[in-house]
């Protein structure tokens, strides 16, 4: 098995005569599969970006089969743009606070009339008061989260019945502070890890990592084999990336990269690179409409199937913060990214892919 420890070496010499890698995106999702947010700069907590993802669709799960639910098991389950591409029509804002318990965003989408939204109390006092708690599955994990409402649920099963009327009992949840949910032990560079007990970092309600690392020359990369196949260039936004980053040496370079700098001083972040993200037919349906296709996916099995078996493909990197207590205050990282900081590379060593073949839902 690769593991993200396994032969780091430094950069190579000749990374100082290209152009300085800079922050050329960053990107929030409020709430897990709806569109993102493009920020100018952002801080991290434990859970990874500020205001990334902290809330998610979820809807009931069966009663099985011997009559209740075994403590620990999820009750309810994830769902996103892979059974509902009609989540890709709906803004999420940026969260706004307003005062010391009230942190809004508010829900929209294309396809309901201009005058039907919703206004969710995101705040960490608010969450905490919501009374009705689940335990959420995601992929392998399950989590601990609250239900934000009647009001917010009404509004996204009017979305999600577009694609299927089954998808009327979804829910809107949110992670609390209190929740636990951590990030795979066997993908988990050290110097990742928190506190004297090395702890895994946290990652809430990602897919498995709570930051993901892209770049321009990737996407480049991807787009002039698509248009040499007569096919339309695709934004970023297919691939979600938290993190994207302009002037690296080469297409995919980041398949490399061990640790990287982002900023200077005291105010610069250091991320760890954990391991590739495969990629699923969410990255297929267009961002805005939901209309699903089959780019980037094929394209992409012509030159990036790099996991167990053909299907798995690859674009983008999986990160975690540096685990340095030091760093850490209340809960919050000290360091900020802006748009045009610089990236230094660190360390490079080989890349590191999913070691068993990637799940499907």
């Amino acid at each position: 098995r690769k593991i993200a420890r396994n032969k780091i070496h430094n950069q190579p010499d000749d990374d100082s005569a290209q152009p300085q890698p800079r922050v050329s995106g960053i990107f929030i999702h409020p709430v897990k599969s709806l569109r993102p947010v493009a920020l100018s700069e952002t801080k991290f907590d434990t859970h990874g970006l500020v205001g990334d993802r902290r809330l998610m669709i979820v809807r009931p799960l069966p009663t099985p089969l011997y009559g209740h639910f075994m403590d620990g098991e999820a009750t309810h389950r994830f769902l996103t743009q892979r059974q509902s591409p009609s989540l890709a029509t709906v803004d999420a804002t940026e969260p706004i606070t307003l005062d010391s318990s009230k942190t809004l965003i508010k829900l929209s989408s294309s396809l309901v009339t201009d005058d039907e939204h919703v206004t969710i109390n995101v705040h960490p006092s608010a969450v905490k008061s919501f009374p009705i708690r689940y335990l959420a599955g995601v992929w392998n994990d399950v989590i601990q989260v609250a239900d934000v409402g009647d009001e917010a649920a009404a509004f996204m099963s009017k979305v999600v019945c577009k694609d299927d009327p089954n998808f009327k009992d979804v829910r809107v949840v949110s992670v609390m502070q209190s929740s636990e949910r951590r990030v795979d032990e066997l993908y988990c560079p050290d110097a990742a890890r928190v506190g004297i007990l090395g702890s895994l970092p946290q990652g809430g309600l990602t897919d498995g990592f709570p930051i993901l690392v892209a770049t321009q020359a990737s996407l480049d990369e991807l787009n002039n084999r698509l248009l040499l196949k007569g096919k339309k260039e695709l934004p970023i936004s297919r691939f979600r990336p938290n993190i994207v980053i302009n002037n690296t040496l080469k297409p995919f370079d980041e398949d490399n990269w061990k640790a990287i700098q982002i900023g200077q001083e005291s105010d610069a972040v250091i991320l760890h690179i954990a391991k590739g993200c495969p990629r699923c037919k969410q990255s297929c349906t267009d961002q805005l409409t939901g209309e699903r296709g089959d780019e980037p996916l094929e394209t992409l099995a012509e030159f990036r199937a790099l996991g167990k078996n053909d299907e798995d493909v690859y674009f983008a990197q999986n990160a975690v913060l540096n685990g340095d207590g030091s760093i850490w205050s209340s809960g919050r990282y000290k360091g900020v990214i802006k748009l045009g900081d610089p990236v230094t590379i660190l360390t490079r060593g080989d890349p590191v892919w999913d070691s068993e073949t990637v799940q499907a839902e």
